[in-house]
């Protein structure tokens, strides 16, 4: 079985699993009470700071792409990379963005690819800070204290490896060791710091990290005052300042294997995370499936649209998704 199978059933078979999770113990006529109390004009409301999120990480992906890259390129590119991992297995849609920017922009695939990485990972950099400044003054349970302080580790670490790698001469010895080692996956890695590199030093001035990684804290923001939005339709007690931090933690949980567009694993997230300030099992997952809905739908539709504009064929991105993989 290839990697990317095996990755596919063990996502299925973990969101399943922790959708069971989250739904046990639940009287789901409180879930239906619960949406039957949901204020309209509330749960509305969350879409434009999701469309706000999504044109803020566009913005900033187009400055990491290129001068030639304009915002509207890069916005189309990115929903359809987002409409990708709604309704494929294997998390391809960053393979699709490059794709289809290479696609517009006469790029290789490689650069493109290359950018795709850098934009990730000024979107991780964004989300720790984001759990920095929210961090919650109240206790936490044991297992999230320890998680905090591995944050903190990884942001220090994402931003000494963004200034690192941004010079040559690191980014050619790293990589030169690398290359050494009879192992092919470390080669392929190995090719990639080279691209990261040549794409970072474009970008390589303190004034430009701290401005895309301020971009991408306010990305974050902004899905974090949809959430909000969202639990005040439905009337569920959380104070704003928590908000930001469950926002945070749930997006970098997803990350683990799932199925397409996250579902289970980020009802199991939000209910966890929800109840640490003691939201109800059956309110923490209304949330989850209405906030879930409110960017998932939005998204997949748009995704589409773009798609079938783009004149793309979803073969074409799986193909060079599978040849990536042998490369």
């Amino acid at each position: 079985m290839g990697r990317h199978k095996s990755i596919t059933v063990l996502g299925f078979i973990l969101s399943i699993v922790l959708l069971y999770f989250s739904l046990r113990d639940i009287e789901f006529h409180k879930i239906w009470e619960t949406l039957r109390r949901m204020n309209p004009f509330f749960a509305l409301v969350p879409l434009a700071f999701i469309g706000s999120a999504v044109s803020l990480s566009s913005f900033k992906w187009s400055r990491i792409a290129g001068p030639t890259v304009r915002f509207e390129e890069a916005f189309v590119a990115f929903l359809i990379g987002l409409f990708i991992n709604n309704v494929l297995p294997a998390r391809i849609g960053e393979v699709a963005r490059g794709y289809v920017l290479a696609k517009k922009k006469g790029f290789s695939f490689t650069y493109s690819f290359s950018t795709v990485l850098i934009d990730r990972f000024f979107d991780l950099t964004g989300l720790l800070l984001l759990t920095m400044v929210f961090l919650p003054k109240s206790s936490l349970p044991p297992t999230v204290s320890k998680a905090i302080y591995v944050l903190v580790g990884l942001l220090i670490l994402c931003i000494v490896l963004i200034i690192l790698l941004s010079r040559e001469s690191i980014a050619h010895l790293v990589s030169g060791k690398l290359l050494k080692i009879e192992k092919s996956f470390l080669k392929r890695f190995a090719k990639r710091i080279i691209e990261v590199q040549e794409n970072l030093n474009r970008i390589a001035s303190p004034f430009m990290i701290i401005y895309l990684i301020c971009i991408s804290f306010l990305a974050w923001f902004s899905m974090s005052v949809a959430l909000y939005f969202v639990i005040l339709a439905l009337g569920v007690s959380v104070p704003f300042a928590c908000v930001p931090f469950v926002c945070a933690l749930l997006n970098m949980g997803i990350t683990l294997p799932s199925s397409p567009g996250y579902v289970g694993l980020y009802q199991f997230l939000l209910v966890y995370l929800l109840s640490i300030f003691g939201v109800p099992k059956y309110e923490g997952f209304t949330v989850s499936v209405l906030y879930h809905a409110s960017w998932y739908i939005p998204y997949t539709v748009v995704g589409f649209i773009f798609l079938i504009h783009e004149h793309l064929r979803i073969k074409d991105i799986q193909k060079l998704d599978e040849e990536q993989e042998a490369q």
